[in-house]
């Protein structure tokens, strides 16, 4: 039986214009009518996707949320941090270099905000997206005082996937290297992923993955569609994850998320 509803966020819960449709409210509602957990996972900062928790009453029940593509669990009602690994100053400077030696654009975070080596476009999505100030350093590495559960490594979809599979190769030994959209390549410690912090918040529960169904359309919903019982992929979403994928559900455009879960969780 299907206990947690695990989902991305960008290009699956929400539709083109950044919006939750009525639908998907509805189902969400009735997820929590049957006491089941809607748990909101995505490589967005915490404090990003707050307001989302907020609008839809996630933190009125038991009940927890993924970020930084799981580098951080945190119980919503209590405030409890299950899980976090963030990467040190160091690496994260060491990653700034690996960026810019590549040609890529790079940001994270510091103290709330967004910090990025120049202005431009990919970080401002970042930043409304996540609603935060966006910080442009042109000595970015003075910069970096605190740690951070991830980077992002910015380039044209031209060639980010190239640059992508590059560093997975180069760095994949100490780090996790995903893209979440096609100019986003993001870049965790060693370990992190969606479904690794799945498995951890199951066993935390004592669930299995067969109490689990999760919804994405990046391939860093990879590991979690690879790991939950259910693994759904919306109709807009990678290729690659379609084919790892239990279920294609419709398109974010066309409530994918209610659609999946009203056909295999509420209908059951």
């Amino acid at each position: 039986m299907i206990k947690l509803v695990v989902t991305d966020i960008d290009d699956t819960l929400v539709n083109s214009n950044n919006e939750i449709s009525q639908k998907n409210r509805e189902i969400i509602e009735k997820c929590k009518e049957q006491d089941i957990k809607v748990i909101l996972a995505s490589g967005r900062p915490d404090f990003g996707m707050m307001k989302i928790v907020e609008d839809l009453k996630l933190d009125s029940y038991d009940n927890y949320l993924l970020s930084f593509n799981g580098a951080r669990i945190a119980n919503l009602k209590t405030g409890e941090v299950v899980y976090e690994k963030f990467l040190s100053p160091e690496r994260i400077k060491f990653l700034i270099d690996v960026a810019l030696e590549n040609n890529c654009d790079i940001l994270t975070y510091q103290n709330g905000n967004v910090i990025t080596n120049r202005d431009n476009e990919y970080a401002r999505i970042e930043t409304g997206l996540v609603d935060a100030k966006l910080v442009i350093s042109e000595n970015m590495k003075d910069d970096i005082k605190e740690g951070a559960a991830k980077v992002i490594i910015l380039k044209h979809p031209d060639e980010a996937a190239k640059i992508k599979d590059k560093l997975a190769k180069e760095l994949g030994d100490e780090y996790e290297v995903a893209m979440s959209k096609p100019f986003f390549i993001e870049v965790n410690d060693k370990g992190i992923s969606k479904g690794a912090s799945l498995d951890s918040l199951c066993k935390k529960l004592g669930l299995t993955n067969e109490n689990v169904m999760a919804l994405g359309d990046g391939l860093n919903d990879l590991s979690m569609i690879e790991f939950a019982g259910l693994g759904v992929a919306v109709e807009n979403g990678n290729s690659i994850l379609k084919e790892a994928a239990d279920f294609i559900s419709k398109s974010n455009d066309e409530d994918g998320f209610a659609y999946a879960i009203e056909k295999f969780v509420l209908n059951k």
